[in-house]
């Protein structure tokens, strides 16, 4: 028969553990901070970021700008027919009619401050 293999002896093993020094060094809450988050230095490039910055606001399309002047032109004329009404002494059933003359009032002034 044969015989089972040696078992090898273990040697101790040192321990893992700092042993203290005599004269500590008291480091701060910052650096050791700073130490763990070294500043790392970046190349300089003399070409400017061909993507636009992402905090800007998109330009304005044509569109969209004479969108928002008649949405403002239609508030103007909804605001004058309304206080045609209020004129007429709130008189229901002239809606159409007010909303005309507003229109007949504003639309003028608005051609020859565009133009």
């Amino acid at each position: 028969m044969e015989k089972p293999p040696k078992k090898l002896k273990k040697t101790p093993t040192k321990s893992l553990k700092k042993t203290p020094s005599k004269n500590p060094k008291k480091t701060s809450d910052a650096e050791k901070i700073s130490s763990k988050f070294k500043a790392v230095p970046r190349r300089k490039s003399s070409l400017k970021s061909i993507h636009p910055k992402k905090d800007r606001a998109p330009a304005r399309t044509q569109a969209e700008s004479q969108h928002r002047y008649y949405e403002d032109l239609g508030a103007r004329i909804a605001a004058r027919a309304y206080e045609l009404y209020v004129q007429r002494g709130q008189e229901h059933g002239h809606d159409f009619e007010d909303w005309l003359e507003a229109e007949r009032q504003i639309l003028p002034k608005e051609m020859l401050e565009r133009s």
